[in-house]
């Protein structure tokens, strides 16, 4: 019996030590899976982000539209000065002729002042109306082309959201790996240098 006894307690040692074996070859593994998932989910997170400001002054197409908004409103400034010298020049002349005019010459050029007044005000605002819109639809335009571009680049790479990040926006954490401001800035200019031999 006591035989009996010692052999069955060899035999139940011998089976926890299995059982430990077992259960934690068992937990190791599932150690292993749970950091493949985790790693697979990270790996298939489809959303991305470009850095605007980059954008904005590396990208050819968006650099040419700012000189030539630049160009615009400088031309719209000079004709503006142009008129305002006009108009001092013309006040200045009625300061010094003021004492030496009859009251009808006065009025007169009370008149062509008051007028020119006018129509320096009107042109500029119609030259801020326009800029307006020569602004917004030339910057609608490069916005149109990075949106056509990002949804074939998208595809290719499998992001399902791009965010464009700036200095100024509510974004308080961006993960580097998930920056793709670099690929985009060189395949846009690419496509832009390719669209102007065109």
């Amino acid at each position: 019996m006591k035989k009996f006894l010692l052999v069955l307690n060899c035999l139940l040692i011998i089976a926890v030590g299995v059982l430990y074996f077992l259960y934690f070859n068992y937990a190791s593994s599932d150690l292993h899976k749970i950091k493949a998932a985790n790693a697979a989910v990270a790996n298939s997170f489809k959303i991305a982000y470009f850095d605007l400001d980059t954008l904005q002054t590396r990208y050819e197409d968006y650099k040419e539209v700012r000189d030539f908004l630049r160009g615009k409103d400088s031309e719209m400034s000079n004709e503006l000065n142009q008129m305002r010298d006009n108009y001092m020049a013309k006040a200045k002349e009625y300061q010094q002729k003021g004492p030496s005019m009859s009251q009808a010459e006065q009025t007169g050029y009370q008149q062509e002042l008051e007028k020119m007044q006018d129509d320096y005000q009107q042109r500029q605002q119609d030259m801020s109306r326009e800029m307006n819109t020569i602004s917004m639809q030339k910057l609608q335009e490069v916005k149109t082309k990075i949106q056509d571009f990002l949804k074939d680049y998208c595809r290719d790479k499998g992001y399902a959201y791009v965010f464009a990040s700036s200095n100024d926006d509510y974004l308080y954490y961006k993960d580097t790996v998930r920056n793709i401001t670099e690929d985009i800035v060189q395949l846009l200019n690419a496509q832009h240098a390719s669209d102007k031999k065109q």
